[in-house]
Formats: C-alpha cells, sequence, structure tokens
C-alpha cells in the first residue's frame, strides 16, 4: 500500500485541494506603515507550565450563565457527532472524473453516503456505503461529514453548503479522494477543542470532545480549576493584580490577542508548523509565530482570511497603538452568539457618528449614512469564497466603491509569499521559506517549480544537523523527483535527527528499497516504524509489500502484516489486491479470489487489473517464462475501454518473456509506477506505435507480483509531460527452476 507525501504536508494538501473559483483578490494595499513593538504578555502559570485540559463541563459548574450562552454560538457547535435531522438529497450528484455518483440515504435510525457506479442500462457495477458519524461546521456556512473506521475518521464525499444544499466537499470535484481522505489533525484543531491524540495516528483520538470549548481561548484549566475548588474565592490571590491560573485575553497585549483569533482566522495555501511543534501545541499568550508559519498565493490574500484582510483596513492601521484598538473582540463577543443584522454596525457609529459624517459628506450620500444605517453590508461585503457554494464577510473595511490603492511591488517572483515578518526577514527565513515553497509545488505537481525550492531548502539548510522536518520534507521532494540518492541523504539525515518518527523511518525505508540497500536495513526501519505505532496500517501494508517481493520464505510474514494491516484499517483496497496476489502465488485460490473481491468491492477500477493477470515465472534474479492468466472472479464491473485504447500482451520478443503496449500515440512514452507514484520502470518515447517492456525494473531485478499502474504521456507544447492514459495491470510472480 504505497503512499506518498505523508501526515507532515496533510493540512496543506487539504488547503490545496481547495482551490479554485473566486475569492482570492490582489492585496492591492497600501504599504501599512512598521507594527508597533509588542509589549510581552502578562505570566499565565497554566500556559508556563504543564497543565491538563479539564473539558467545558469544569467550566460550567462556576459560569454557568456564561457556558449556556456559549453553547448557542456556531463556534461551539463546529464539531459533533451526527444528529439527525440530515437535509435530503433530491437526486444524486455525479463525479466526473471518475464515474461514480453519490447519494445520501437513512437506513433505519442511521445516515450514509452511498457510492455507486452505473453500467450499460443503469445496471448499478458497483455499490458502496459509508456511515456518517460526525459532523464538522455549524451549519452557517455549511456541514461536512466524517465516517469512523475502528475510532479514526475518514471525510465523506458530499458536504451540505448553506447557500446551495449538498455538492462535493472542497477538492473532491478535482481530486476524488472517496472514503479515504483522513480527518487531518490541523483541521480538528481549529474546528474542535482540543482531543486527546493517539500518537503519529492522524484522525484517532483517545478522547473527541465536541465544539470549540472554553479552553481555545483561556488556556488548559486544570490549574484553575484545583485553585478554585481548594480555595473556593473568585478573586486573585492576596498580592496578585489578576488570576494567573488561567489566560484571559484581554489581559493580553493587541497582538497576542490577535494570535488567538488568528490560529484559526487566518486562511492560506501552506500552512508549516515549526521544528517541534504540534497541531495541538499553541497556547494563548503565546506568540501564534513560535507554532507556524503560514504562506499564501503571492500579491493576494483569500477572502476567508478575516484577520489578514482586516489588518489591512485602515480603521485597523489607524488605531493599533492607540488604547482601544479596532481588533477582532470589537466586533465578535466570543461568548455571545453573532448579533443581529440592526446591532451589528453598531461598533462603527461609535468612531463614524451620523452626524459627523453628514458634515464631511456630500449630500447625495447622507441618506446612506444614517444611524440606523448598515455599515457593514456596505463596506464590508459578502464575497463568494473559493469554498465551493460559500460567501464570506470580507474583513478589510474600506469604501469598496472606491479605486483600489496601487499594488505594491511584489519581492521576486516567488508563487507564495510569508505571512509572518519572521519569515520574511528573520535568521530562520529562508529554511521555513524553502520549506513552504516544496510543500506548494510538491502537492501543486509542479515538477519545475519543486525542483527550485528543493535547490533553495537544500541551500538554506546547508551543513544544518537540526532541522529534521525540513530534512524530511526536502528528502520526499527528492524522492518525488526520482533523485534517489539525495533523497537518501536528506531522509538519512531527518532520522539521525529524530528516530522517533515513523512517517520518517517509513519514508527511508522506501529510498533504501528504491537504492538496493541490503533487506535487512529495510526491514529494521519498517519493524521500529510499526514498534512507535502499531496501528499505522498504511505503513504495515507497505511493509508487507515489501516482505513479498523478497521472495518464497518470507511468504508467511508478508500475509500475516497483509492481514494486521487489513483488520486495522479494512478499506485499504490495494492491501486486498496485493494479498490476492500472494494467495495466488501459493495456488490458494479460493482465498485469493474472497482477497481480490474485497478489492474489487472498495475499488471497481480494479477490476480492470483482475481481467488478464499477467503470471511471470522468475528465479532471484531472472524472468524465464510469462503467460495471462483467467480472472479470479466469475463476474467483475469492468467497462469497456474506448477505441483507440492502448492494449497490452504478454509474448516472447527475441527469445525473451516480455510485455508489449500498443496502439501508443506517437512519441509518447510508458511508465510503469507503484500505487503511490513510485516509478519501477520508465520505457523512453519513439515514433513506433509499440513499446516493449522486459519485465525488470530500473534497476535490472524481475519486478515483483502485485498492482501497477500504467501512465502514457507525451510532451506537452510547455515541454511539460501530459497523461493521455492510466490504467492499471495486476502481475504475479511464481519461483520456477
Amino acid at each position: 500500500m504505497r503512499r506518498g507525501w505523508g501526515p507532515a504536508v496533510a493540512v496543506a494538501a487539504l488547503s490545496l485541494a481547495a482551490c479554485g473559483g473566486e475569492g482570492r483578490q490582489p492585496s492591492h494595499a497600501a504599504a501599512a506603515p512598521p507594527e508597533p513593538p509588542s509589549p510581552s504578555s502578562p505570566p499565565f502559570r497554566n500556559v508556563a507550565t504543564p497543565t491538563a485540559y479539564v473539558g467545558d463541563a469544569a467550566c460550567a459548574a462556576c459560569h454557568t450563565s456564561a457556558a449556556a450562552v456559549y453553547r448557542q454560538h456556531p463556534m461551539a457547535q463546529s464539531f459533533h457527532q451526527l444528529t439527525p435531522p440530515v437535509a435530503p438529497l433530491e437526486s444524486p450528484l455525479y463525479n466526473a472524473a471518475t464515474g461514480f455518483s453519490y447519494t445520501v440515504l437513512r437506513v433505519g435510525s442511521q445516515w450514509y453516503q452511498e457510492e455507486y457506479l452505473e453500467g450499460p442500462a443503469g445496471k448499478r457495477l458497483h455499490d458502496l456505503r459509508r456511515r456518517m458519524d460526525f459532523v464538522m461546521g455549524s451549519g452557517h456556512v455549511g456541514r461536512t461529514y466524517f465516517t469512523a473506521q475502528n475510532g479514526r475518521l475518514f471525510q465523506l464525499p458530499l458536504t451540505w453548503y448553506r447557500q446551495h444544499g449538498w455538492d462535493f466537499s472542497p477538492g473532491y470535484e478535482i481530486n476524488n479522494a472517496r472514503f479515504d481522505r483522513v480527518l487531518p489533525d490541523r483541521c480538528l484543531a481549529c474546528h474542535g477543542s482540543y482531543p486527546r491524540p493517539i500518537p503519529f495516528l492522524e484522525g484517532k483520538y483517545a478522547a473527541l470532545p465536541p465544539g470549540i470549548g472554553c479552553e481555545r481561548c483561556h488556556g488548559p484549566g486544570a490549574l484553575h480549576v484545583a485553585e478554585r475548588q481548594a480555595g473556593g474565592a473568585r478573586r486573585p490571590a492576596a498580592g496578585r493584580e489578576y488570576d494567573n491560573t488561567i489566560v484571559n485575553p484581554a489581559r493580553l497585549p493587541l497582538e497576542r490577542r490577535l494570535d488567538v483569533c488568528e490560529q484559526c482566522h487566518v486562511h492560506t495555501t501552506v500552512t508549516v508548523l515549526r521544528e517541534g511543534r504540534d497541531a495541538f501545541s499553541f497556547l494563548p499568550s503565546q506568540p501564534l509565530s513560535d507554532q507556524v508559519a503560514f504562506f499564501k498565493v503571492a500579491g493576494s490574500i483569500d477572502i476567508v482570511s478575516h484577520a489578514d484582510r482586516l489588518r489591512q483596513s485602515a480603521c485597523f492601521i489607524a488605531t493599533r497603538g492607540t488604547s482601544r484598538p479596532l481588533e477582532c473582540a470589537t466586533c465578535h463577543d466570543p461568548h455571545q452568539p453573532p448579533p443581529a443584522l440592526p446591532e451589528r454596525s453598531r461598533p462603527c457609529v461609535t468612531c463614524h457618528a451620523a452626524a459627523a459624517l453628514a458634515q464631511r459628506l456630500p449630500p447625495a450620500a447622507r441618506r446612506d449614512h444614517i444611524a440606523s444605517a448598515d455599515c457593514v453590508g456596505c463596506h464590508m461585503p459578502r464575497v463568494r469564497e473559493r469554498v465551493p457554494h460559500s460567501v464570506f464577510t470580507d474583513h478589510w473595511i474600506r469604501v469598496v466603491t472606491a479605486p483600489l490603492p496601487p499594488q505594491p511591488p511584489r519581492r521576486g517572483a516567488a508563487p507564495i509569499e510569508a505571512y509572518f515578518e519572521r519569515d520574511r526577514a528573520g535568521p530562520e527565513a529562508a529554511i521555513y521559506q524553502g520549506m513552504g515553497a516544496v510543500v506548494y509545488a510538491s502537492l501543486a505537481n509542479d515538477g519545475r517549480v519543486l525542483a527550485k525550492a528543493a535547490a533553495a531548502l537544500q541551500g538554506a539548510l546547508g551543513d544544518d544537523t537540526t532541522r529534521g522536518e525540513a530534512h524530511f520534507l526536502l528528502g520526499l521532494a527528492y524522492r518525488q523527483m526520482g533523485k534517489t540518492d539525495a533523497a537518501l541523504r536528506a531522509l538519512e539525515q531527518a532520522v539521525r535527527i529524530d528516530s522517533n518518527r515513523p512517517d520518517r523511518l517509513q519514508a527511508l525505508a522506501r529510498v533504501y528499497e528504491r537504492a538496493g540497500r541490503p533487506a535487512a536495513a529495510i526491514a529494521a526501519l519498517y519493524r521500529r516504524a510499526l514498534e512507535l505505532q502499531p496501528a499505522l496500517a498504511w505503513i504495515r501494508a507497505d511493509y508487507a509489500d515489501f516482505l513479498h517481493a523478497q521472495g518464497w520464505e518470507l511468504r508467511a510474514d508478508a500475509e500475516s502484516a497483509y492481514r494486521t494491516a487489513l483488520a486495522e484499517q479494512p478499506s485499504l483496497d490495494v492491501a486486498w489486491f496485493n494479498l490476492g496476489v500472494l494467495l495466488t502465488e501459493e495456488g490458494r485460490l479460493p482465498a485469493a479470489s474472497d482477497a481480490f473481491r474485497n478489492a474489487v468491492q472498495l475499488n471497481p477500477f480494479l477490476a480492470e487489473a483482475l481481467s488478464d493477470l499477467v503470471e511471470i515465472g522468475t528465479t532471484p534474479h531472472a524472468v524465464l517464462t510469462v503467460r495471462t492468466l483467467g480472472a479470479p472472479l466469475e463476474t467483475m464491473p469492468v467497462r469497456a475501454r474506448p477505441p483507440g485504447a492502448v492494449q497490452l500482451v504478454v509474448t516472447i520478443v527475441q527469445g525473451r518473456p516480455a510485455a508489449v503496449f500498443f496502439n501508443l500515440p506517437r512519441r509518447s512514452s510508458v511508465e510503469i509506477l507503484e500505487p503511490d507514484g513510485t516509478v519501477v520502470r520508465a520505457l523512453p518515447a519513439g515514433d513506433q506505435s509499440t513499446l516493449t517492456w522486459d519485465l525488470y525494473t530500473e534497476r535490472g531485478d524481475p519486478v515483483a507480483g502485485g498492482l501497477y499502474r500504467v501512465r502514457v504521456t507525451r510532451r506537452g507544447a510547455a515541454g511539460q509531460p501530459e497523461t493521455l492514459q492510466m490504467f492499471s495491470i495486476g502481475i504475479v510472480r511464481r519461483p520456477v527452476g
């Protein structure tokens, strides 16, 4: 079960997946004056010393009325277990990229999202259901849904949007992840209270409290509760000016108050966690820039990036050095539900009274600026954003109809730019700029930008031996570029810095495999990763693939690893397929058919690889025979391939077994890939309509048994490879001689 980029960049993947449509606008902001130096925060003991979270119920014991009111706030309803009702879906939604259709249905008291594939005459070739277990979103903008698989949460393909109704979840129309998108920690860090995470296992938690709770803004509450329960007093202890057992954001300097909001209300294309931080490590009163590095598309500010838009406002710039600055809490009381429409302009008139405006404005404009006018509706209009079917309030307060000021000159030609000043010019700036650029280019699948970003990050790191995450990202970039030696060096450095990270160990094991390193060294990396977190099913499935490729002696270990991985995460379709291949190689055909049936039930497109399984007979170093096997299942949802599609036959070419691809477009090339995109063999382009593969890997070894993708490409007008066709093949490898 080969995978590409791991949890380290999952949040960036989600951000990029949502790209497209309206909403990202040029900033056009005049250069703001330098920010005044921010005074330090007063000390709070629940931040300075390790303190446990206690949950909202402990807060409500004393703050009963405030807690009751806050429960009506959209933030308090931002994540919870599904409770009916669920809005009906009138007609199924069709995903053109995959051919799947989706609907929402109720079975008894449970709600499900269902995927199906239609064949000729409307006959269903495939259907798959997943229960809707959790909801993210209060419904003010929308609600997206998650299913639990052995306690691990996966996003579902359909989201309900307040402005539109049901449609695909953000990014799914472009890249349909079906039921396999794990809930990233960073998403839950903004849409919920801090859970009790399970180490190295995103999407699965030992405790999962609902909504955004009190402690997200006030910090962990165990110390505060303990001292209150011990002393009973509600005022500060003698000699203290304030209660320092719990953060009160009102006592923080402006920048730290803004950080409390900006931890979730800055929206950028790429988010990179600082070295040593995780998605849940930020605490109120700490500088947010110590937690993350934000990078946005250069020269633009997302409408949904409320705090960034607010910082462009003349009202904010003019007041930020005063005792009454315009800030988030000026208009938004975090303890109260949003105000009704007539009330939301009240903060505006504290500075912009109607009488004063009447003296400044021409007569024609005065009627729009009476005391009851809706200031927000005109000066902070609702704008359609990249999130599908959604509109958001533009927090850049201005005269919207006035000409925009000239856009300040860009610094350089980088596709992204830093949000925090420390990432523009600080001592670590070049490293974090390189990390952000690598993530951006990798997820945007832009090879040229990735090469530049990797070179920049390599140069910024120099001889560094402390920044494990930067070396890890660099290694992943080089691996994606096919630069095995460079990837190996970077990933070895990442593991030397911290050998207790399963994702780094797995990535290094994969590169060791490609480099032909000793099997014992590779196995040791996999075993160490799984010792750290046995529930990482995708790594265990990778380990099973590795054991499977080693030969007959390790087949029992490989089968055990496949079955353990599938018990933890039964939705791993490639692992089911490769288990079926292993069982076929052993002659256990009924068990193999069961495994293949599970694979096809999860992913009907794998039936294409089963329709003509390729069997090769090999010694450890040579392919001696080749033939096709009959389909292992009596019925399969195989759709007819279009006329002119590339075809594959196995035969003998010049006395040697081979697979021949024919009907190729001229000047096209063929790549045989593992399911995660790792190149197994590249066949160079030519003018002929056929290409021959000798069934060996790039390193000259016989190809291992398992599932492979075939990608047919041709250079486009800009010189970039364009994918013309992709299809799957299955290979069974038997020992001979």
